[in-house]
C-alpha cells in the first residue's frame, strides 16, 4: 500500500487497520528500499493529535526492520521516522542506539553523541542535522553556507570536544559542531562557491574551457531554472567584466543547447531550464499545443519546436508540423460572425504554421479574407508580433496586386516599431516618393498617442533609405514627450495601452546611451531647453533613471544658473550611494532571504504546525516570530534598494573628502599618520579603514579640503590632524570586490 492510501486510511479513523497495514510493509518487504516516504503516515498522524500512536508504529517499525537489516541500512529510515514524529524519548534511544552501531568505531563518537543533543532534549532536526554533517566531514572537506552561499573549508577537527578551525573568506574561525551544522553543509571541491573561494584561477579556466559546467551547476543550484539576468548577477563583476559578459553568454548559450536535457529560452528574457531526463524537441514544444486554447501561444510552441530541432541538429517531423496546421485550420473555420479582425489573426497564424510545415496552398484562406475586406485597418488589429504583421503585409500585397502601396502607406503609421522598417523599405522598393512618405511623416506626428509606435521609429531613424524625409530631432523629441505626457493624462486609453507607451519610450529615449538625445541637444536654443527641462521633470511614467539621465545630459548641455549651491551627495537624504558590486551583492542577499530563508521558514511553520496544539507548540512559535523578523528585515532590504544608487567612477572628485576617496591625515602635534577611505553605504570594513560614508566619523570629515584640520578622538587616532592627501578609492574598492 502507497503511502497516500496509507494516509487515506489515517484519515478514516480506524486505528486497526492502520496498525495492521502499517506492520505488514515491514514483515513483508525484504527491502528497505523506499520506506523512508511513509514518514508521511507518521507526520499526518502528528498532524492530527494522535503522536502517540505515531511514536508506537515508529517505534515497532524500527523494532521489525532493525532486526532484519543491517544498521548503516536501518539508520537514514529510522532517523526519518524520528524526524517526523518529533521529540520520543524511546524512539531517540532507538535512533541513538543505531548510530553507536553504524559509527561505533569512530573517534570521539560518544563525545558527538552528547554534543549534537539527540539522547538528551536538544530538538531532533537540529541534532540529525549535527551528528550527519560531523560525521560525513573531516579535515581538508568544504562547506557551503545554508543562508549565504559562503564557502569554507575544514582545516582541523578536535573530536575530544568537536570544535572545527575553518577558513572562511580572509577569516580563521573555531566553531562548534551544532552551530557548524546551523551554519553549513557539505560542499563538493567542484562547487562553484568553493572554487570562486579557494580554486579561483581553476574556476576561471573551466569558465572559459567548459562554460556549459558551469551553467548547468549553476542552474541546480538554483531549483533547475536560472535566468540570464541572474546568471550575470552571479557572474559579473565577480569573475567576468561586462565587457567579458557579453561574448561569454554568446559562447555558453551555444554551449548549452547541445545537451538534451537543457532548455533554453528562444528570445530574451533568457531561462534556462535542466529538465530530469533528455526529451525531444517535439516532446518539449508539441506536447502541450492542444492544451493552449490561444492560436498565438499555439504559433509560439510551432516556432520553439523549430527552434529547438535546429539548436539540436534534428529534423523537424513533417507529421507534428502537419497536425498542428490542420487543428488551427479547423479552429479558423470554425470561426464565424461579423469579427473580421479575430478571423485574420487566426488565418494568418494559419498561413504561418502551413509555411513551416511545407504545406502549398497555406496562404489561401488568408488572402481570400483580405481580397473581401473593405478597411485592411481591422485585419491589423489582434497582431500582435512582428512576425505576423509580416505575414499580413505579405498577403496584403498578394491580396490586392493593384494598390497595395496606398493601402500599405495609409497602415504604416499604425504598425509597431519593429515592423515599420521593413514595410518602409516594401514601399521604397515599389518605388514610393519622398512625397508620399511625408505624407505618412505628417500622420505620424499629428497624433502621438495614436502612431506612438511609429513616432519612435522615426526618432530611432529610418534604416529603409533616402526616400525617407529627415525631421528634426527637435521635433521629433517634442512629440514623443507629448505623447508620453498626454497619454497619462487620457481617459480614452486602458491602463494597458499607456503602460505599454511608457515602456516604449523609456528604451526608445535612452537608446545607444541617448545619442539621438544628445544630437536634438545640440540643435536647440537655451530658452527651448528650459521649457524641456519643465516638461522632463513632470513624466513620472519615464522612470527615474531614464528622467534624471535626460536632465544630467541637459545640465551638460545647458548648466542651470543657480545661486543656491548644490546639494553634496553626502548629503542627499533620500539617495543611498552604493557601488555596482555591493548592490549585485545585496541583490543576491535579496534573492537568497526571499528563495531560501523564507522558504525554509514556511516549511518550518507548516512542520511545526503538524505537531498539533499550537498554544503549547514552542517550535510553531519561534517560527512564526522568525517569519516576523524575516518579513520584517525584507521590508529594510527593498527599501534600501530603492534608495539605492550606484557611484559613478567619472563623478568622484578628489578637491574635498567625498565619497570613495581615500584620505590621508598628519597629527599636527608629531606627524604621525592617519588614513581613511569612505565607501559606499554596503561596502565598510573596520580593518582595513573603510568607512561608511553615513558613519557619524566619515560625517565629520565630508567635505573638508586639504591643508584642512580636523580633531580626532577614537581608538586609531586622537589628537588634531591636517588634511595632507585626497585620491579616488573606488578603483582599489572595486579590486578588492574582484578578487572576493
Amino acid at each position: 500500500m502507497r503511502p497516500e492510501s496509507l494516509i487515506q486510511l489515517v484519515g478514516g479513523g480506524n486505528a486497526r487497520t492502520v496498525e495492521e497495514e502499517w506492520m505488514g510493509l515491514f514483515e513483508r518487504d525484504s527491502s528497505l528500499e523506499g520506506l523512508e516516504e511513509y514518514s508521511t503516515v507518521l507526520a499526518e498522524l502528528v498532524r492530527q493529535g494522535r503522536a502517540e500512536q505515531a511514536a508506537a508504529l515508529a517505534w515497532a517499525a524500527i523494532e521489525t526492520f532493525s532486526a532484519k537489516h543491517a544498521p548503516e541500512d536501518a539508520l537514514p529510515v529510522a532517523s526519518a521516522y524520528l524526524l517526523a514524529v518529533g521529540n520520543n524519548e524511546e524512539l531517540r534511544g532507538e535512533v541513538t542506539g543505531l548510530y553507536r552501531k553504524v559509527y561505533g568505531e569512530r573517534e570521539g563518537i560518544e563525545a558527538l553523541l552528547t554534543e549534537s543533543g539527540l539522547p538528551g532534549g536538544r530538538p531532533v532536526r537540529r541534532a540529525l542535522r549535527t551528528l550527519d554533517l560531523c560525521l560525513a566531514v573531516d579535515a581538508g572537506d568544504f562547506l557551503i553556507g545554508r543562508d549565504d552561499h559562503a564557502a569554507a573549508r575544514i582545516d582541523e577537527v578536535d573530536r575530544s570536544a568537536w570544535e572545527y578551525t575553518i577558513t572562511v573568506g580572509r577569516d580563521v574561525e573555531q566553531i562548534g559542531a551544532v552551530l557548524l551544522a546551523d551554519r553549513f553543509e557539505p560542499a563538493a571541491a567542484d562547487d562553484f562557491h568553493v572554487m570562486c573561494q579557494f580554486a579561483r584561477d581553476d574556476l576561471l579556466k573551466k569558465l572559459a574551457d567548459d562554460p556549459a559546467t558551469i551553467v548547468i551547476s549553476l542552474c541546480q543550484k538554483h531549483g533547475n531554472k536560472l535566468g540570464r539576468e541572474a546568471l550575470e548577477m552571479i557572474l559579473v563583476p565577480r569573475l567576468l567584466t561586462e565587457d567579458d559578459w557579453k561574448k561569454w553568454w554568446t559562447k555558453a548559450r551555444a554551449a548549452v543547447k547541445r545537451f538534451p536535457n537543457v532548455q533554453i529560452d528562444r528570445r530574451a528574457p533568457y531561462t534556462i531550464t535542466v529538465l530530469d531526463e533528455a526529451v525531444t524537441a517535439e516532446h518539449v514544444h508539441l506536447a502541450g499545443f492542444d492544451k493552449l486554447h490561444d492560436p498565438v501561444k499555439q504559433l509560439e510552441a510551432v516556432d520553439a519546436y523549430l527552434a529547438g530541432c535546429n539548436a539540436r541538429g534534428e529534423d523537424p517531423s513533417p507529421d507534428a508540423l502537419t497536425s498542428c496546421y490542420e487543428k488551427l485550420v479547423a479552429k479558423a473555420k470554425k470561426l464565424k460572425g461579423a469579427d473580421r479582425s479575430r478571423s485574420a489573426l487566426l488565418w494568418i497564424i494559419v498561413r504561418r504554421a502551413g509555411e513551416s510545415a511545407g504545406v502549398d496552398n497555406a496562404k489561401d484562406g488568408a488572402v481570400e479574407l483580405f481580397k473581401s475586406t473593405p478597411d485592411p485597418a481591422v485585419l491589423f488589429e489582434q497582431l500582435s508580433t512582428d512576425s505576423l504583421h509580416e505575414v499580413a503585409c505579405r498577403t496584403l500585397v498578394e491580396a490586392h496586386p493593384d494598390d497595395w502601396q496606398a493601402q500599405l502607406q495609409t497602415l504604416l503609421p499604425t504598425f509597431p516599431m519593429t515592423a515599420c522598417d521593413r514595410e518602409a523599405k516594401r514601399l521604397a522598393d515599389a518605388g514610393t516618393t519622398e512625397a508620399d512618405f511625408q505624407a505618412v511623416v505628417d500622420v505620424i506626428l499629428a497624433s502621438p498617442i495614436a502612431h506612438f509606435e511609429a513616432l519612435a521609429w522615426l526618432w530611432n531613424g529610418p534604416a529603409a533609405g533616402p526616400a525617407i524625409p529627415q525631421t528634426a530631432p527637435l521635433t521629433l523629441f517634442s512629440r514623443l514627450l507629448r505623447g508620453l505626457e498626454d497619454s497619462r493624462r487620457s481617459d480614452l486609453l486602458s491602463k494597458d495601452a499607456v503602460k505599454k507607451i511608457a515602456q516604449r519610450g523609456r528604451p526608445v529615449l535612452s537608446a545607444r546611451r541617448y545619442e539621438r538625445y544628445r544630437e536634438c541637444l545640440a540643435t536647440i536654443e537655451p530658452g527651448m531647453a528650459n521649457a524641456l527641462r519643465t516638461q522632463i521633470k513632470r513624466l513620472d511614467s519615464l522612470g527615474r533613471a531614464v528622467r534624471e539621465d535626460l536632465l544630467k545630459h541637459m545640465e551638460v548641455k545647458f548648466p542651470i544658473v543657480d545661486n543656491k549651491p548644490p546639494t553634496p551627495p553626502w548629503a542627499q537624504v533620500d539617495v543611498l550611494w552604493v557601488t555596482r558590486a555591493s548592490l549585485l551583492k545585496k541583490q543576491d542577499e535579496i534573492d537568497h532571504h526571499v528563495n531560501v530563508k523564507m522558504r525554509d521558514n514556511a516549511k518550518a511553520i507548516g512542520r511545526a504546525a503538524e505537531h498539533g496544539d499550537l498554544s503549547e507548540n514552542s517550535e510553531y512559535k519561534f517560527a512564526l516570530e522568525e517569519r516576523d523578523l524575516l518579513r520584517g528585515r525584507l521590508a529594510q532590504m527593498n527599501s534600501e534598494m530603492a534608495a539605492a544608487k550606484i557611484i559613478d567612477p567619472a563623478s568622484v572628485a578628489t578637491d574635498c573628502i567625498g565619497i570613495c576617496t581615500r584620505a590621508v591625515f598628519k597629527r599636527v602635534s608629531d606627524g604621525d599618520t592617519y588614513e581613511m577611505t569612505l565607501v559606499g553605504a554596503w561596502d565598510s570594513d573596520g580593518e582595513k579603514g573603510w568607512y561608511n560614508y553615513k558613519a557619524p566619523l566619515a560625517q565629520k570629515v565630508l567635505g573638508i579640503k586639504i591643508g584642512d584640520t580636523v580633531e580626532f578622538d577614537h581608538s586609531s587616532a586622537q589628537g588634531q590632524y591636517e588634511v595632507v592627501e585626497i585620491a579616488d578609492a573606488l578603483n582599489e574598492q572595486e579590486a578588492h570586490a574582484t578578487s572576493e
